[in-house]
């Protein structure tokens, strides 16, 4: 027996109650259970028009409506009085032949209340699916099964069809594709993820970035993983923006405390350069001291060109907190003078992170001179030390404060207590330590002065730096 003959079989002897019928509801077949239900001949039947008979059929016109925007099945419920007839109708579109739907109606339980409400809330999260900003992508075994119109903008195309059964893995950037195949592995069998993840994609628009989101859940009865995706391309450009936009700020206001200090070594040195041609003879005093000038000099330059320097795409490396705040603190020195104050380190021991070293340095000069900016006399104070697991700098000033009010908008773009401040700065500095997976907190007190404390996960190995 052919296939094509078996399922004709299978579909005259099932004892579901089943028809075939076309767009415009006229019935093409319909088995023996489905005669019996209704309680007439199948000749009969095979005559009728679903929708014009609706109150037997207890199917309506609208109710298919979403069968003819490419959904694939649907499921109705309809209470009838007085009637013994089944009222959970299920509706769904062949796969072979689009323009024909095969009906099933079911027993329902006595809980038909909760029945009803379960499909209210099914085509609510339906509609909500196709409506969302956020693409919605379901995946078996690799391979698309289902995508809402936003995922297929996102992706470049123009319909759904032209992605269904395609592997999601082609779409994921060589760069992300290994940790995306170790997470589907582990959602698969089960095992608990980080519920979002930040990867690259493959799209006709060209290299697109997204936020996702993905689960395990059940599709068609079989085991699927279900995505959510934002696309974060112009948050990244934002973001990177605005970090330029930051960094020149930072580099402007240090650029005269820097030439200031720069020319102070090269007077000294042109003072013995000049003392030594005169003399004729070589005098190791002052050769030691300008050596020690221009060290001084190259120092920090060296430190300045560090801010402009780009960021690698994969730059975390295991540095010495120690040492970045000591890099930071020589460069700010002649900063803290032009303001009359002081910087203070108390760099306990030593402290091991993993890290993009030029990123934490624009952290900590952007806090540090803020500290500096609100006083107009007194110290900074710098401590390091280990506290459950993390590497903990503190940076306390004894400046103006902050009221409660302002403390809690601290890191909105545009915010700033400062009256030339854009609140870039700080915005950039919370996504840097979040980058870190670490984390800041303020806290302060009006005419005594504020703290903040930057948390940085440390790592247990000795570095060699």
């Amino acid at each position: 027996m052919d296939q094509e003959r078996l399922y004709e079989q299978l579909f005259l002897m099932s004892l579901t109650p089943m028809l075939i019928m076309d767009l415009n509801g006229e019935v093409q077949a319909l088995n023996d259970a489905c005669a019996h239900l209704f309680k007439k001949e199948k000749k009969q039947l095979l005559s009728s028009n679903v929708f014009q008979h609706s109150s037997q059929f207890l199917i309506k016109k609208a109710d298919i409506a979403p069968l003819h925007s490419h959904e694939e099945e649907v499921v109705v419920l309809n209470k009838q009085i007085n009637q013994q007839v089944p009222v959970h109708i299920h509706i769904q579109r062949m796969k072979e032949q689009p323009h024909l739907l095969v009906v099933q109606w079911k027993e329902f339980s006595s809980s038909f209340e909760k029945q009803e409400e379960v499909i209210r809330k099914m085509k609510q999260y339906k509609q909500f699916v196709k409506q969302s900003q956020d693409a919605f992508i379901v995946t078996q075994e690799g391979k698309i099964q289902y995508i809402n119109p936003a995922g297929v903008g996102m992706l470049g195309g123009t319909k759904k069809e032209d992605y269904l059964g395609r592997y999601w893995l082609h779409f994921i950037h060589p760069e992300h594709l290994e940790i995306v195949k170790k997470r589907m592995n582990q959602l698969m069998k089960g095992m608990s993820i980080h519920p979002r993840a930040e990867v690259k994609l493959l799209t006709k628009r060209g290299v697109v970035s997204i936020e996702s989101s993905a689960t395990k859940i059940k599709f068609k009865g079989e085991d699927a993983i279900q995505y959510i995706i934002r696309d974060v391309t112009d948050r990244k450009k934002y973001d990177e923006m605005a970090s330029k936009s930051e960094k020149l700020m930072m580099v402007s206001k240090l650029a005269a405390g820097v030439a200031h200090e720069i020319r102070n070594p090269l007077t000294a040195v042109k003072g013995f350069v000049q003392l030594l041609n005169a003399s004729q003879q070589y005098n190791k005093s002052y050769h030691d001291i300008m050596l020690e000038e221009l060290n001084r000099v190259e120092s920090i330059i060296q430190e300045f060109l560090t801010l402009a320097k780009p960021k690698s795409e994969h730059p975390f490396k295991k540095k010495s907190l120690h040492q970045i705040l000591s890099h930071v603190t020589l460069l700010l020195t002649t900063h803290a003078n032009y303001k009359n104050s002081e910087i203070k380190s108390f760099l306990e021991g030593d402290i091991e992170i993993l890290c993009e070293e030029n990123a934490l340095k624009q952290v900590f000069i952007n806090l540090i001179q803020n500290s500096l900016e609100s006083m107009d006399k007194g110290v900074v104070t710098v401590r390091t030390e280990k506290r459950n697991g993390y590497g903990v700098v503190t940076i306390e000033d004894q400046g103006c404060g902050i009221d409660e009010q302002s403390l809690a908008r601290l890191g909105e773009p545009f915010f700033s207590t400062k009256q030339t401040g854009t609140g870039l700065g700080l915005m950039v500095s919370y996504q840097i330590i979040e980058q870190h997976q670490g984390h800041i907190s303020f806290t302060s007190q009006i005419g005594v002065g504020t703290k903040v404390e930057i948390a940085i996960p440390h790592v247990k190995e000795p570095v060699n730096v």
